[in-house]
């Protein structure tokens, strides 16, 4: 039985005088006709001063409410006195109300069951508990609507009271079985109805879920190719449910260029420019699909071709496949290939997790045989094959992908393999001894790539960025150059040109602070901070291979009909070496959303 506390507070709003315009606190005394004022003081926390009736009144309320939800069902006000700003309410609180017995035999076992239902709580002598009937009511019905009956009713009769103890029957009718009928798209149809199906996990002849339902909203704002116009509303035709949607195609789709003009670090005096080109499709074959490509010219002579492929909820199953191929060319030393194949397990929005098999080769462009015959040694970079075989997962929580100003993103990859050294026919056809003699064929190594980032807003119309994006190669054998991570440049660790830095382990911290002058327009400003260890092979013993680079500057992104262009300025510094306020690196960048 649940009291009627609105007619309580209608009496109380009764008994108030008229509000004057005075500034003189009000004060309120409250004396129970049935209890100490000691005993009253520990069970109801009550103030004694406000700056109006109605704030004194509302107060009273409360306090009444929490004797009621904790068993003291009596308690009521039975006069309220004013005298000029000064309040003394006589207060009637009776016995503390236990159970004599709750018979849930109205109730079908199963929902008893699944909601943890314990009859010693409701047993005689046991203290009747407002809050725990009325969790044990809505536990009830949620379980009903997300179980296939939105329609189920609950409530108590043949109600008992005799000498402060409650007696009642639980009932729950059910009402008619519902299941799913499908999706209908009001306006438009920019994804299949089948992906969709998929990602909402609301499927014809499945059983009424409303805690699917409650959950569409947020999901379908997730993708970022669609727009959901208004809220998803459900159609009830006898025993059937329609999800109805109303939605939009939303520009996802991007082509953007980075050129940096950066001072040349080989060539005093000279300006280096580098560029890269990147093109993402998504949803282009209304299947939430995603196509990727990037081409990057990070120096004179080298280059990076990156390519991938995104294709999820295969045969409408909730699995993903990704594919990627890789290639980078330095200078005319050497050429790098690299593919993945992984296979995703979606668990909504940019949300999997992977399990994963990619494999990197290297094969040399150039060796300096004179060098190995005069020293008998191998170069630091060789011919490798490495296999790996990991897990990845990703989690986001932005509340808009291209400029967030709020939540988070997680990635985190690993991958255990083995590496091979590949002999090359130019080293082994020199007149010396075997060089490769000294080296294992083959070594393990494990693989570990992290990424994170948090949006905090402050005040209105800014943001603080923090984040960390870290890489670890972890081997019993030395590492090889050409096996290091290559960081440095606009998009990781900036200030420095890109891929300038080698690391066998790093992380990089960023701190940004961003004001907000349009969805996609805002100012910037940056402070990154690095840890590089770049211990290989032919790092010299005694030598201290870590370093703490750091990048600081600013810049602006803002939006034009023709699309987002950026422009940073950055300065970089590290260990060791002298700051040069004389040679900024300067990124101008371009963003175009279709």
């Amino acid at each position: 039985m649940f009291l009627p506390r609105l007619t309580i507070g209608v009496l109380l709003l009764l008994l108030l005088p008229p509000v004057a315009g005075s500034q003189k606190a009000y004060s309120l005394q409250v004396l129970p006709l049935d209890r100490s004022p000691e005993w009253l003081e520990n069970e109801a926390k009550i103030e004694t001063g406000f700056r109006d009736s109605v704030s004194l009144v509302s107060q009273l309320q409360s306090a009444v409410f929490q004797l009621q939800a904790r068993s003291w069902l009596e308690a009521s006000v039975d006069t309220l006195f004013w005298t000029d700003k000064k309040a003394v309410a006589f207060l009637h609180v009776g016995p503390a109300y236990t159970w004599s017995a709750l018979d849930p035999s109205g109730v079908p076992p199963g929902f008893l069951n699944r909601v943890g239902f314990r009859e010693k709580n409701y047993r005689a002598n046991q203290a009747f508990s407002y809050k725990r009937l009325v969790k044990l009511r809505e536990s009830l019905l949620l379980y009903a609507e997300n179980n296939g009956y939105p329609f189920a009713r609950i409530w108590l009769d043949s109600l008992r009271f005799q000498g402060g103890a409650l007696g009642a029957k639980l009932h729950l009718d059910q009402g008619p079985l519902v299941s799913f009928s499908g999706i209908d798209l009001i306006r438009e149809q920019p994804v299949s109805t089948g992906f969709l199906t998929r990602y909402l996990g609301i499927e014809a002849g499945n059983l009424y879920d409303r805690s699917a339902v409650i959950r569409a909203r947020k999901r379908l704002r997730e993708l970022p190719y669609i727009k959901l116009e208004a809220d998803p509303k459900v159609a009830f035709n006898r025993d059937e449910a329609t999800l109805k949607l109303d939605l939009s195609r939303q520009k996802a789709s991007r082509f953007d260029f980075l050129i940096g003009v950066l001072p040349n670090s080989d060539q005093s005096g000279k300006l280096l420019v580098t560029g890269s080109f990147k093109g993402e499709w998504r949803n282009a074959f209304q299947r939430g699909e995603r196509i990727y490509a990037a081409f990057e010219q990070l120096r004179p002579q080298t280059q990076s071709l990156r390519l991938e492929m995104n294709y999820p909820y295969l045969l409408d199953l909730p699995f993903g496949l990704e594919g990627n191929f890789s290639l980078y060319k330095r200078d005319t030393s050497y050429i790098d290939l690299g593919y993945k194949l992984g296979v995703s397990y979606l668990s909504g929005g940019e949300d999997f997790i992977q399990a994963f098999a990619e494999n990197f080769r290297t094969n040399l462009l150039n060796v300096d045989t004179a060098a190995i015959v005069r020293t008998g040694s191998l170069p630091d970079t060789l011919d490798v094959n490495r296999s790996f075989f990991g897990l990845a997962a990703a989690v986001q929580r932005l509340d808009y992908r291209n400029n967030p100003r709020k939540g988070f993103a997680f990635a985190l990859k690993a991958g255990a393999g083995t590496k091979k050294i590949l002999r090359n026919n130019l080293i082994t056809g020199l007149p010396i001894e075997d060089p490769y003699a000294g080296l294992p064929e083959k070594s393990f190594q494990y693989r570990i790539e992290a990424q994170a980032e948090a949006f905090l807003p402050v005040f209105s119309r800014s943001t603080v960025k923090t984040g960390v994006q870290s890489g670890f190669l972890l081997a019993k054998e030395p590492i090889l150059v050409n096996e290091q991570f290559r960081i440095g440049g606009a998009r990781l660790l900036r200030g420095f040109d890109e891929e300038f830095i080698f690391a066998s382990r790093f992380a990089v911290f960023t701190l940004e602070y961003r004001l907000l002058l349009a969805q996609n327009s805002y100012l910037f400003t940056f402070f990154d901070q690095a840890w590089v260890n770049a211990q290989t092979a032919s790092t010299p013993p005694g030598t201290d291979p870590d370093d703490y680079p750091q990048g600081f500057g600013a810049g602006f992104s803002f939006e034009t009909k023709a699309g987002i262009f950026g422009i940073s300025l950055a300065f970089g510094h590290r260990t060791g070496e002298p700051l040069d306020l004389g040679s900024p690196k300067v990124h101008f960048g371009y963003l175009s959303l279709f």
